[in-house]
Protein backbone atom coordinates (compact mmCIF):
# COMPACT_ATOMS: atom_id res chain seq x y z
CA UNK A 1 0.00 0.00 0.00
CA UNK A 2 2.80 2.55 0.85
CA UNK A 3 4.29 1.74 -3.06
CA UNK A 4 0.92 2.37 -4.89
CA UNK A 5 0.86 5.77 -2.26
CA UNK A 6 4.10 6.94 -3.17
CA UNK A 7 3.00 6.52 -7.03
CA UNK A 8 0.43 8.42 -6.89
CA UNK A 9 1.94 11.01 -5.26
CA UNK A 10 4.42 11.23 -7.44
CA UNK A 11 3.55 10.61 -10.61
CA UNK A 12 0.52 9.06 -10.96
CA UNK A 13 -0.58 6.62 -14.30
CA UNK A 14 -3.75 7.74 -15.94
CA UNK A 15 -5.18 3.91 -15.08
CA UNK A 16 -5.01 1.55 -12.17
CA UNK A 17 -6.31 -1.31 -11.77
CA UNK A 18 -5.81 -3.04 -8.09
CA UNK A 19 -6.81 -6.79 -7.77
CA UNK A 20 -7.72 -7.79 -3.53
CA UNK A 21 -9.60 -10.93 -3.89
CA UNK A 22 -9.60 -10.91 0.44
CA UNK A 23 -10.80 -7.63 1.46
CA UNK A 24 -10.80 -4.72 -1.44
CA UNK A 25 -13.26 -2.66 1.46
CA UNK A 26 -10.29 -2.51 3.31
CA UNK A 27 -7.86 -1.28 0.64
CA UNK A 28 -10.33 1.18 -0.67
CA UNK A 29 -10.48 3.19 2.93
CA UNK A 30 -6.59 2.59 3.10
CA UNK A 31 -6.65 4.10 -0.34
CA UNK A 32 -9.03 6.78 0.39
CA UNK A 33 -7.42 8.26 3.94
CA UNK A 34 -3.92 8.68 1.73
CA UNK A 35 -4.88 10.55 -1.08
CA UNK A 36 -8.12 12.97 -0.01
CA UNK A 37 -4.96 14.94 1.75
CA UNK A 38 -3.53 16.40 -1.97
CA UNK A 39 -5.87 14.88 -4.11
CA UNK A 40 -9.28 16.10 -5.20
CA UNK A 41 -11.05 12.41 -5.50
CA UNK A 42 -14.84 10.95 -5.11
CA UNK A 43 -15.47 7.13 -4.75
CA UNK A 44 -17.61 5.34 -7.06
CA UNK A 45 -19.45 2.07 -6.07
CA UNK A 46 -20.18 -0.29 -9.36
CA UNK A 47 -23.73 -1.09 -7.62
CA UNK A 48 -25.14 1.75 -6.89
CA UNK A 49 -23.97 3.68 -10.44
CA UNK A 50 -25.94 0.91 -12.50
CA UNK A 51 -27.03 3.38 -15.20
CA UNK A 52 -24.84 6.19 -17.30
CA UNK A 53 -26.80 8.96 -15.82
CA UNK A 54 -25.84 8.04 -12.37
CA UNK A 55 -22.32 7.28 -13.09
CA UNK A 56 -21.60 10.95 -14.48
CA UNK A 57 -23.74 12.43 -11.48
CA UNK A 58 -21.81 10.72 -9.14
CA UNK A 59 -18.62 11.67 -10.30
CA UNK A 60 -19.20 15.45 -10.67
CA UNK A 61 -20.85 15.65 -7.73
CA UNK A 62 -18.09 14.19 -5.82
CA UNK A 63 -15.38 15.96 -7.27
CA UNK A 64 -17.02 19.34 -6.60
CA UNK A 65 -18.39 18.20 -3.74
CA UNK A 66 -21.90 19.00 -4.22
CA UNK A 67 -24.66 17.61 -1.84
CA UNK A 68 -28.05 17.58 -3.48
CA UNK A 69 -31.21 18.89 -1.51
CA UNK A 70 -35.00 19.13 -1.75
CA UNK A 71 -34.91 22.80 -0.76
CA UNK A 72 -32.69 23.14 -4.34
CA UNK A 73 -34.80 20.78 -5.88
CA UNK A 74 -32.20 17.86 -5.96
CA UNK A 75 -30.19 19.50 -8.69
CA UNK A 76 -26.87 18.57 -9.81
CA UNK A 77 -23.65 20.42 -9.76
CA UNK A 78 -24.24 21.75 -13.35
CA UNK A 79 -27.11 23.39 -14.45
CA UNK A 80 -26.62 22.29 -18.00
CA UNK A 81 -27.30 18.89 -19.08
CA UNK A 82 -24.37 16.76 -18.60
CA UNK A 83 -25.57 13.25 -18.11
CA UNK A 84 -27.08 12.42 -21.36
CA UNK A 85 -23.55 11.20 -23.06
CA UNK A 86 -19.88 10.77 -22.62
CA UNK A 87 -19.27 13.87 -24.79
CA UNK A 88 -21.13 16.13 -22.56
CA UNK A 89 -19.58 14.50 -19.24
CA UNK A 90 -16.48 15.17 -20.49
CA UNK A 91 -17.15 18.99 -21.37
CA UNK A 92 -18.52 19.30 -17.76
CA UNK A 93 -15.80 17.62 -16.23
CA UNK A 94 -13.24 19.82 -17.84
CA UNK A 95 -15.22 22.76 -16.74
CA UNK A 96 -15.41 21.85 -13.57
CA UNK A 97 -11.68 21.04 -13.57
CA UNK A 98 -11.25 24.67 -14.45
CA UNK A 99 -13.55 26.33 -11.63
CA UNK A 100 -11.44 24.05 -9.24
CA UNK A 101 -8.07 25.08 -10.07
CA UNK A 102 -9.58 28.97 -9.94
CA UNK A 103 -11.12 28.18 -6.49
CA UNK A 104 -7.97 26.89 -4.91
CA UNK A 105 -5.24 29.45 -7.03
CA UNK A 106 -3.34 26.55 -8.05
CA UNK A 107 -2.13 25.70 -11.53
CA UNK A 108 -2.30 21.98 -11.55
CA UNK A 109 -4.98 20.13 -9.66
CA UNK A 110 -4.45 16.03 -9.52
CA UNK A 111 -8.22 14.66 -10.42
CA UNK A 112 -8.42 10.57 -8.87
CA UNK A 113 -11.67 8.54 -9.47
CA UNK A 114 -11.80 5.73 -7.29
CA UNK A 115 -14.12 2.57 -8.60
CA UNK A 116 -15.51 0.05 -6.31
CA UNK A 117 -16.15 -3.54 -8.15
CA UNK A 118 -16.02 -1.92 -11.87
CA UNK A 119 -17.31 -5.61 -13.02
CA UNK A 120 -20.56 -4.24 -12.09
CA UNK A 121 -20.00 -1.71 -14.66
CA UNK A 122 -19.10 -4.15 -17.14
CA UNK A 123 -22.09 -6.06 -16.46
CA UNK A 124 -24.81 -3.25 -17.17
CA UNK A 125 -22.71 -0.34 -19.33
CA UNK A 126 -20.16 -2.78 -21.01
CA UNK A 127 -19.63 0.24 -23.42
CA UNK A 128 -18.73 2.90 -20.87
CA UNK A 129 -15.67 0.37 -19.81
CA UNK A 130 -13.29 1.63 -22.72
CA UNK A 131 -13.97 5.12 -22.52
CA UNK A 132 -13.17 5.41 -18.60
CA UNK A 133 -9.94 3.83 -18.95
CA UNK A 134 -8.75 6.42 -21.32
CA UNK A 135 -10.39 9.40 -19.48
CA UNK A 136 -7.55 11.25 -18.95
CA UNK A 137 -6.15 10.93 -22.56
CA UNK A 138 -9.68 12.43 -23.75
CA UNK A 139 -9.81 15.07 -21.02
CA UNK A 140 -6.36 15.70 -21.06
CA UNK A 141 -6.55 16.41 -17.35
CA UNK A 142 -4.62 15.11 -14.51
CA UNK A 143 -6.72 12.71 -13.79
CA UNK A 144 -6.23 9.21 -12.47
CA UNK A 145 -8.76 6.15 -12.87
CA UNK A 146 -8.26 3.70 -9.80
CA UNK A 147 -10.42 0.14 -9.67
CA UNK A 148 -10.21 -2.01 -6.77
CA UNK A 149 -11.85 -5.28 -7.83
CA UNK A 150 -11.79 -8.62 -6.35
CA UNK A 151 -11.66 -10.24 -9.65
CA UNK A 152 -8.72 -10.15 -12.23
CA UNK A 153 -8.04 -7.30 -15.19
CA UNK A 154 -8.40 -10.10 -17.84
CA UNK A 155 -12.04 -11.21 -16.42
CA UNK A 156 -13.60 -8.01 -17.04
CA UNK A 157 -11.15 -6.49 -19.84
CA UNK A 158 -13.22 -4.78 -22.62
CA UNK A 159 -13.34 -6.95 -26.81
CA UNK A 160 -10.86 -5.97 -29.05
CA UNK A 161 -8.37 -4.10 -27.20
CA UNK A 162 -10.37 -0.78 -26.78
CA UNK A 163 -9.07 -0.36 -23.09
CA UNK A 164 -6.03 1.16 -22.08
CA UNK A 165 -3.33 -1.34 -20.41
CA UNK A 166 -3.16 -0.27 -16.61
CA UNK A 167 -0.95 -0.12 -14.32
CA UNK A 168 -1.32 -3.83 -12.55
CA UNK A 169 -1.40 -3.96 -8.97
CA UNK A 170 -1.82 -7.38 -6.85
CA UNK A 171 -2.57 -6.84 -3.11
CA UNK A 172 -1.14 -10.30 -1.06
CA UNK A 173 -3.50 -12.23 1.30
CA UNK A 174 -3.15 -10.28 4.48
CA UNK A 175 -1.27 -12.10 7.16
CA UNK A 176 -1.82 -12.12 11.19
CA UNK A 177 0.09 -9.26 11.60
CA UNK A 178 -1.12 -6.74 9.49
CA UNK A 179 -4.76 -8.09 10.77
CA UNK A 180 -3.86 -7.32 14.04
CA UNK A 181 -2.24 -3.56 13.38
CA UNK A 182 -6.06 -3.01 11.47
CA UNK A 183 -7.40 -4.05 14.47
CA UNK A 184 -5.33 -2.34 16.89
CA UNK A 185 -5.61 1.21 14.94
CA UNK A 186 -9.79 0.91 14.80
CA UNK A 187 -9.20 0.47 18.63
CA UNK A 188 -7.11 3.13 19.23
CA UNK A 189 -10.00 4.84 16.76
CA UNK A 190 -12.47 3.98 18.99
CA UNK A 191 -10.65 5.12 22.01
CA UNK A 192 -10.29 9.00 21.01
CA UNK A 193 -14.04 8.96 19.48
CA UNK A 194 -16.31 7.46 22.17
CA UNK A 195 -19.53 8.11 23.25
CA UNK A 196 -18.97 6.37 26.85
CA UNK A 197 -17.67 8.59 29.29
CA UNK A 198 -14.64 7.30 31.02
CA UNK A 199 -12.96 8.49 34.20
CA UNK A 200 -9.22 7.13 35.69
CA UNK A 201 -11.39 5.23 38.02
CA UNK A 202 -14.26 3.66 35.50
CA UNK A 203 -12.87 2.87 31.80
CA UNK A 204 -14.99 1.96 29.20
CA UNK A 205 -14.66 -1.01 27.12
CA UNK A 206 -12.58 0.85 24.45
CA UNK A 207 -10.58 3.08 27.19
CA UNK A 208 -6.39 3.31 25.77
CA UNK A 209 -5.85 1.38 29.32
CA UNK A 210 -7.29 -1.58 28.41
CA UNK A 211 -5.23 -2.01 24.91
CA UNK A 212 -2.52 -4.41 26.17
CA UNK A 213 -5.46 -6.39 27.38
CA UNK A 214 -7.42 -6.16 23.40
CA UNK A 215 -4.17 -6.98 21.71
CA UNK A 216 -3.84 -10.53 23.68
CA UNK A 217 -7.60 -10.63 22.86
CA UNK A 218 -7.28 -10.42 19.25
CA UNK A 219 -4.10 -12.26 19.06
CA UNK A 220 -6.65 -15.22 20.03
CA UNK A 221 -9.60 -13.83 17.67
CA UNK A 222 -7.37 -13.69 14.78
CA UNK A 223 -5.65 -17.47 15.64
CA UNK A 224 -9.04 -18.86 15.94
CA UNK A 225 -10.72 -16.75 12.54
CA UNK A 226 -7.43 -16.80 10.20
CA UNK A 227 -8.24 -20.46 9.03
CA UNK A 228 -11.54 -19.51 7.75
CA UNK A 229 -11.18 -16.07 6.52
CA UNK A 230 -8.60 -13.15 5.91
CA UNK A 231 -10.27 -10.31 5.87
CA UNK A 232 -10.02 -7.93 8.43
CA UNK A 233 -13.87 -5.99 8.43
CA UNK A 234 -15.16 -9.58 9.30
CA UNK A 235 -13.01 -10.56 12.42
CA UNK A 236 -13.25 -6.75 13.03
CA UNK A 237 -17.09 -7.61 12.92
CA UNK A 238 -16.74 -10.80 15.03
CA UNK A 239 -14.58 -9.17 17.56
CA UNK A 240 -17.04 -5.89 18.29
CA UNK A 241 -19.56 -8.49 19.65
CA UNK A 242 -17.26 -10.57 21.75
CA UNK A 243 -14.41 -7.59 23.10
CA UNK A 244 -17.43 -6.03 25.55
CA UNK A 245 -18.55 -9.57 27.39
CA UNK A 246 -14.95 -10.25 27.56
CA UNK A 247 -13.74 -7.44 28.71
CA UNK A 248 -16.97 -6.85 31.24
CA UNK A 249 -15.79 -9.49 34.05
CA UNK A 250 -12.76 -7.11 34.53
CA UNK A 251 -14.64 -3.67 34.82
CA UNK A 252 -17.26 -5.25 36.85
CA UNK A 253 -14.58 -6.40 39.56
CA UNK A 254 -12.97 -3.01 39.12
CA UNK A 255 -16.28 -1.35 39.54
CA UNK A 256 -17.21 -3.37 42.17
CA UNK A 257 -13.76 -2.17 44.11
CA UNK A 258 -14.54 1.40 43.49
CA UNK A 259 -18.21 1.22 45.41
CA UNK A 260 -16.91 -0.90 48.14
CA UNK A 261 -14.03 1.71 49.05
CA UNK A 262 -14.53 5.62 50.86
CA UNK A 263 -15.29 8.37 48.74
CA UNK A 264 -12.32 9.68 49.75
CA UNK A 265 -9.88 6.85 48.07
CA UNK A 266 -8.23 6.78 44.84
CA UNK A 267 -8.81 3.25 43.15
CA UNK A 268 -6.65 3.20 39.77
CA UNK A 269 -7.47 0.41 37.37
CA UNK A 270 -5.13 -2.28 37.51
CA UNK A 271 -4.52 -4.04 34.43
CA UNK A 272 -5.12 -7.98 34.20
CA UNK A 273 -2.13 -10.38 35.17
CA UNK A 274 -1.36 -13.28 33.16
CA UNK A 275 -3.41 -15.67 35.39
CA UNK A 276 -6.86 -13.19 34.70
CA UNK A 277 -5.94 -13.37 30.63
CA UNK A 278 -5.51 -17.26 30.74
CA UNK A 279 -8.78 -17.41 32.97
CA UNK A 280 -10.84 -15.35 30.41
CA UNK A 281 -9.11 -16.66 27.60
CA UNK A 282 -10.43 -20.08 28.60
CA UNK A 283 -13.72 -19.43 29.75
CA UNK A 284 -14.12 -17.08 26.35
CA UNK A 285 -12.45 -18.84 23.74
CA UNK A 286 -14.81 -21.78 22.94
CA UNK A 287 -17.26 -18.81 22.44
CA UNK A 288 -15.16 -17.65 19.73
CA UNK A 289 -15.70 -20.70 17.52
CA UNK A 290 -19.39 -20.27 17.95
CA UNK A 291 -19.64 -16.31 16.98
CA UNK A 292 -17.63 -17.51 13.84
CA UNK A 293 -19.97 -19.95 13.36
CA UNK A 294 -23.25 -17.62 13.12
CA UNK A 295 -21.76 -13.86 12.61
CA UNK A 296 -19.43 -15.06 9.14
CA UNK A 297 -22.56 -16.16 7.85
CA UNK A 298 -24.46 -13.55 9.01
CA UNK A 299 -26.93 -15.88 10.85
CA UNK A 300 -27.47 -13.34 12.94
CA UNK A 301 -26.23 -9.51 13.74
CA UNK A 302 -23.61 -8.95 16.67
CA UNK A 303 -25.53 -7.17 19.05
CA UNK A 304 -27.81 -10.20 19.28
CA UNK A 305 -25.45 -12.36 19.51
CA UNK A 306 -23.41 -10.39 21.88
CA UNK A 307 -26.50 -10.35 24.30
CA UNK A 308 -28.07 -13.94 23.58
CA UNK A 309 -24.31 -15.26 24.66
CA UNK A 310 -23.60 -12.92 27.70
CA UNK A 311 -22.12 -15.13 30.15
CA UNK A 312 -24.05 -15.20 33.65
CA UNK A 313 -23.07 -14.86 36.91
CA UNK A 314 -22.83 -18.95 37.91
CA UNK A 315 -20.43 -19.88 34.98
CA UNK A 316 -17.86 -16.91 35.73
CA UNK A 317 -17.97 -17.50 39.12
CA UNK A 318 -17.05 -21.53 38.66
CA UNK A 319 -14.35 -20.26 36.49
CA UNK A 320 -13.00 -17.81 39.02
CA UNK A 321 -13.72 -14.91 37.87
CA UNK A 322 -16.46 -13.47 40.33
CA UNK A 323 -15.00 -12.99 43.44
CA UNK A 324 -18.44 -11.80 45.32
CA UNK A 325 -19.82 -14.17 48.06
CA UNK A 326 -23.23 -13.89 47.47
CA UNK A 327 -22.64 -15.56 43.67
CA UNK A 328 -20.01 -18.04 45.33
CA UNK A 329 -22.77 -19.27 47.92
CA UNK A 330 -25.90 -19.58 45.55
CA UNK A 331 -24.03 -21.86 43.19
CA UNK A 332 -22.26 -23.87 45.99
CA UNK A 333 -26.49 -24.26 47.27
CA UNK A 334 -27.25 -24.99 44.08
CA UNK A 335 -24.95 -27.89 43.34
CA UNK A 336 -25.79 -28.90 47.23
CA UNK A 337 -29.49 -29.16 45.85
CA UNK A 338 -28.84 -31.43 42.77
CA UNK A 339 -26.48 -33.76 44.57
CA UNK A 340 -29.40 -34.52 47.28
CA UNK A 341 -32.20 -34.89 44.34
CA UNK A 342 -29.54 -37.34 42.57
CA UNK A 343 -29.01 -39.07 45.54
CA UNK A 344 -32.68 -39.20 47.27
CA UNK A 345 -33.74 -42.75 47.20
CA UNK A 346 -37.52 -41.64 45.73
CA UNK A 347 -36.00 -40.56 42.67
CA UNK A 348 -36.00 -42.45 39.10
CA UNK A 349 -32.85 -43.95 38.14
CA UNK A 350 -32.80 -42.39 35.50
CA UNK A 351 -32.89 -38.64 36.38
CA UNK A 352 -29.25 -38.26 36.93
CA UNK A 353 -29.07 -39.87 32.72
CA UNK A 354 -31.71 -37.04 32.07
CA UNK A 355 -30.17 -34.17 33.87
CA UNK A 356 -27.06 -34.97 31.99
CA UNK A 357 -29.15 -34.85 28.58
CA UNK A 358 -30.21 -31.12 29.31
CA UNK A 359 -26.70 -30.65 30.46
CA UNK A 360 -25.35 -31.78 27.27
CA UNK A 361 -28.28 -29.92 25.21
CA UNK A 362 -26.80 -26.71 26.37
CA UNK A 363 -23.17 -27.19 25.73
CA UNK A 364 -21.49 -25.99 22.41
CA UNK A 365 -20.56 -28.44 19.90
CA UNK A 366 -16.70 -27.36 20.95
CA UNK A 367 -17.40 -28.77 24.78
CA UNK A 368 -19.70 -31.47 24.75
CA UNK A 369 -17.54 -33.76 23.91
CA UNK A 370 -14.96 -33.00 26.50
CA UNK A 371 -17.64 -32.96 29.65
CA UNK A 372 -20.14 -35.27 28.77
CA UNK A 373 -19.85 -38.75 28.17
CA UNK A 374 -20.66 -39.63 24.59
CA UNK A 375 -23.13 -42.67 25.66
CA UNK A 376 -24.95 -39.75 27.48
CA UNK A 377 -24.91 -36.72 24.71
CA UNK A 378 -25.25 -39.44 21.31
CA UNK A 379 -28.33 -41.25 20.42
CA UNK A 380 -27.78 -44.67 19.94
CA UNK A 381 -27.61 -44.82 15.75
CA UNK A 382 -24.48 -42.03 16.29
CA UNK A 383 -22.84 -44.07 18.60
CA UNK A 384 -22.80 -46.93 16.16
CA UNK A 385 -21.88 -44.90 13.59
CA UNK A 386 -18.47 -43.67 16.15
CA UNK A 387 -17.65 -47.62 16.74
CA UNK A 388 -17.78 -48.00 13.38
CA UNK A 389 -15.47 -44.91 12.27
CA UNK A 390 -12.61 -46.52 14.86
CA UNK A 391 -12.90 -49.88 13.38
CA UNK A 392 -12.38 -48.19 9.89
CA UNK A 393 -9.81 -46.16 11.25
CA UNK A 394 -8.06 -49.27 12.90
CA UNK A 395 -8.38 -52.10 9.98
CA UNK A 396 -7.49 -52.13 6.64
CA UNK A 397 -9.83 -52.41 4.53
CA UNK A 398 -9.21 -55.86 3.01
CA UNK A 399 -10.09 -57.02 6.40
CA UNK A 400 -13.27 -56.30 6.07
CA UNK A 401 -14.94 -59.17 4.23
CA UNK A 402 -13.58 -61.40 6.68
CA UNK A 403 -15.37 -59.80 9.74
CA UNK A 404 -18.07 -58.96 8.30
CA UNK A 405 -18.48 -60.51 5.09
CA UNK A 406 -22.12 -62.57 4.97
CA UNK A 407 -22.39 -65.78 3.51
CA UNK A 408 -24.59 -68.88 3.67
CA UNK A 409 -22.20 -70.69 5.47
CA UNK A 410 -21.60 -69.09 9.08
CA UNK A 411 -18.27 -71.10 9.81
CA UNK A 412 -16.85 -69.15 7.44
CA UNK A 413 -17.01 -65.87 9.08
CA UNK A 414 -15.80 -66.61 12.55
CA UNK A 415 -13.00 -63.96 14.17
CA UNK A 416 -9.09 -64.83 13.31
CA UNK A 417 -8.71 -63.60 17.09
CA UNK A 418 -7.55 -67.22 18.15
CA UNK A 419 -5.60 -67.47 14.66
CA UNK A 420 -3.58 -64.72 14.72
CA UNK A 421 -2.97 -65.04 18.56
CA UNK A 422 -1.41 -68.58 17.59
CA UNK A 423 0.59 -66.77 14.72
CA UNK A 424 1.44 -64.14 16.85
CA UNK A 425 3.19 -66.09 19.30
CA UNK A 426 5.59 -67.35 16.66
CA UNK A 427 8.67 -64.94 16.11
CA UNK A 428 9.03 -63.28 13.08
CA UNK A 429 11.76 -61.78 11.51
CA UNK A 430 12.12 -58.02 10.31
CA UNK A 431 11.26 -54.44 12.04
CA UNK A 432 7.76 -55.18 14.32
CA UNK A 433 4.81 -53.81 12.86
CA UNK A 434 3.26 -51.19 14.97
CA UNK A 435 -0.83 -51.29 15.83
CA UNK A 436 -2.76 -48.72 14.21
CA UNK A 437 -4.34 -47.48 16.75
CA UNK A 438 -0.39 -46.53 18.25
CA UNK A 439 -0.27 -44.44 14.89
CA UNK A 440 -3.50 -42.46 15.02
CA UNK A 441 -6.77 -42.89 12.61
CA UNK A 442 -6.85 -43.79 9.17
CA UNK A 443 -9.07 -42.31 6.74
CA UNK A 444 -11.80 -43.86 5.22
CA UNK A 445 -14.60 -43.40 2.62
CA UNK A 446 -17.78 -42.65 3.38
CA UNK A 447 -19.58 -46.10 1.73
CA UNK A 448 -16.93 -48.19 3.64
CA UNK A 449 -18.34 -46.27 7.00
CA UNK A 450 -22.15 -47.22 5.80
CA UNK A 451 -21.06 -50.75 5.09
CA UNK A 452 -19.43 -51.51 8.45
CA UNK A 453 -22.26 -49.19 10.33
CA UNK A 454 -25.01 -52.15 8.39
CA UNK A 455 -23.09 -54.70 9.54
CA UNK A 456 -22.85 -53.66 13.15
CA UNK A 457 -26.50 -52.46 13.08
CA UNK A 458 -27.45 -56.11 11.46
CA UNK A 459 -25.70 -58.56 14.39
CA UNK A 460 -25.97 -56.30 17.90
CA UNK A 461 -29.48 -53.90 17.53
CA UNK A 462 -31.92 -56.62 18.24
CA UNK A 463 -34.72 -53.75 17.07
CA UNK A 464 -33.13 -53.01 13.77
CA UNK A 465 -32.29 -56.89 12.84
CA UNK A 466 -36.13 -57.92 13.27
CA UNK A 467 -37.64 -59.71 11.09
CA UNK A 468 -40.54 -58.34 9.46
CA UNK A 469 -43.63 -59.91 7.97
CA UNK A 470 -43.13 -61.59 5.46
CA UNK A 471 -45.70 -60.29 3.83
CA UNK A 472 -44.37 -56.94 4.47
CA UNK A 473 -42.40 -56.39 1.11
CA UNK A 474 -41.73 -53.29 -0.50
CA UNK A 475 -42.90 -52.01 -3.55
CA UNK A 476 -39.45 -51.66 -5.10
CA UNK A 477 -38.70 -55.09 -4.57
CA UNK A 478 -36.71 -55.52 -1.47
CA UNK A 479 -37.52 -58.70 0.61
CA UNK A 480 -36.92 -57.89 4.15
CA UNK A 481 -36.99 -62.49 4.55
CA UNK A 482 -33.64 -62.15 3.61
CA UNK A 483 -30.78 -61.76 6.31
CA UNK A 484 -29.31 -58.36 6.12
CA UNK A 485 -31.35 -56.62 3.42
CA UNK A 486 -33.44 -54.68 5.95
CA UNK A 487 -30.38 -53.34 7.45
CA UNK A 488 -28.98 -51.98 4.21
CA UNK A 489 -32.44 -50.31 3.21
CA UNK A 490 -32.20 -49.07 6.74
CA UNK A 491 -28.49 -47.24 6.90
CA UNK A 492 -29.06 -45.71 3.12
CA UNK A 493 -31.57 -43.08 4.59
CA UNK A 494 -31.80 -39.63 4.73
CA UNK A 495 -31.15 -39.88 9.28
CA UNK A 496 -27.71 -41.72 8.77
CA UNK A 497 -26.24 -39.05 6.67
CA UNK A 498 -27.64 -36.08 8.67
CA UNK A 499 -26.09 -38.35 12.01
CA UNK A 500 -22.57 -38.11 10.21
CA UNK A 501 -23.04 -34.62 9.20
CA UNK A 502 -23.67 -34.12 13.16
CA UNK A 503 -21.33 -35.56 14.57
CA UNK A 504 -18.66 -33.99 11.42
CA UNK A 505 -20.21 -30.51 12.94
CA UNK A 506 -19.03 -31.95 16.28
CA UNK A 507 -15.23 -32.51 15.30
CA UNK A 508 -15.92 -36.22 16.78
CA UNK A 509 -15.45 -37.46 13.00
CA UNK A 510 -13.20 -35.05 10.60
CA UNK A 511 -13.64 -34.41 6.97
CA UNK A 512 -10.03 -35.06 5.07
CA UNK A 513 -11.37 -34.50 1.32
CA UNK A 514 -10.84 -31.15 0.31
CA UNK A 515 -13.86 -28.48 0.45
CA UNK A 516 -13.22 -28.47 -3.51
CA UNK A 517 -14.42 -31.73 -4.07
CA UNK A 518 -18.21 -32.39 -4.25
CA UNK A 519 -19.69 -34.82 -1.35
CA UNK A 520 -20.21 -38.47 -2.14
CA UNK A 521 -19.45 -42.11 -1.35
CA UNK A 522 -16.00 -41.37 -2.14
CA UNK A 523 -15.47 -38.75 0.31
CA UNK A 524 -13.07 -39.38 3.14
CA UNK A 525 -13.58 -39.20 7.04
CA UNK A 526 -11.63 -40.31 9.86
CA UNK A 527 -12.08 -40.40 13.68
CA UNK A 528 -11.61 -36.73 15.43
CA UNK A 529 -9.29 -36.02 18.03
CA UNK A 530 -9.61 -36.85 21.63
CA UNK A 531 -12.50 -39.40 22.90
CA UNK A 532 -13.31 -40.92 19.26
CA UNK A 533 -9.91 -41.54 18.50
CA UNK A 534 -9.54 -43.29 22.26
CA UNK A 535 -9.95 -46.63 22.56
CA UNK A 536 -10.94 -46.70 26.21
CA UNK A 537 -13.84 -44.12 24.75
CA UNK A 538 -14.68 -46.44 22.11
CA UNK A 539 -14.97 -49.18 24.15
CA UNK A 540 -17.24 -48.04 26.44
CA UNK A 541 -19.10 -47.47 23.84
CA UNK A 542 -19.10 -50.61 22.54
CA UNK A 543 -20.22 -52.48 25.39
CA UNK A 544 -23.40 -50.30 26.08
CA UNK A 545 -24.28 -51.06 22.29
CA UNK A 546 -23.49 -54.99 22.96
CA UNK A 547 -20.53 -54.56 19.98
CA UNK A 548 -17.69 -57.23 20.53
CA UNK A 549 -15.10 -54.28 20.25
CA UNK A 550 -11.90 -56.68 20.47
CA UNK A 551 -12.78 -59.06 18.56
CA UNK A 552 -13.26 -56.29 15.28
CA UNK A 553 -9.96 -55.05 16.04
CA UNK A 554 -7.77 -56.56 13.28
CA UNK A 555 -5.01 -56.09 15.11
CA UNK A 556 -6.51 -57.35 18.27
CA UNK A 557 -3.08 -59.38 19.66
CA UNK A 558 -1.83 -55.75 20.23
CA UNK A 559 -4.44 -54.90 22.60
CA UNK A 560 -3.43 -57.24 25.14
Amino acid sequence: MNSIVSLLELSPPPFIFINDPIAPKYTIQSLISVLEIKTRLVHIDGISCFTPRLLYDTVLNGLSQHTSSWDQGCRNWSEEIANDSMDSFMRALKALYASLCAESLEQRLRLALVIEKPERLKERMGNIMAPLTRLAELTKLDLSVIMVSEARWEDIRPPFGAAMDPYHVDIPVPTKEVIIEHLVKVFVGHSGHSNVASTSTTPHHYDPVLLPTFKHFIHILVDVCFLYTNDPHEIQYIAAARWPGFIKPVLDAHRMNVEVAEDEDYIEFERPSTALLLQLTRHFKPSLFLALEQLYPRLTNAADWARANESDAASLAKDGLILDDSVEVDVEEEDTVNEMLLSSPTRPRASKRIQEQKAAQNLSSFDMKDTVPLSVSLPRLSQFILVAAYVASTNPAKSDLRLFGRGTDEKKRRRRGAKRLMANAKPKSGPAKIPQRFIGPSPFPLERLIAIVGALVEENDPIASEVNNPRNVPADGLDFRISGERTDYEVTRVGVYASIAQLTSLRLLVKTTSADKLDGLSTMYKCGPGAPSSYETILSLAKGLGVPLPDLIWDGAAMG
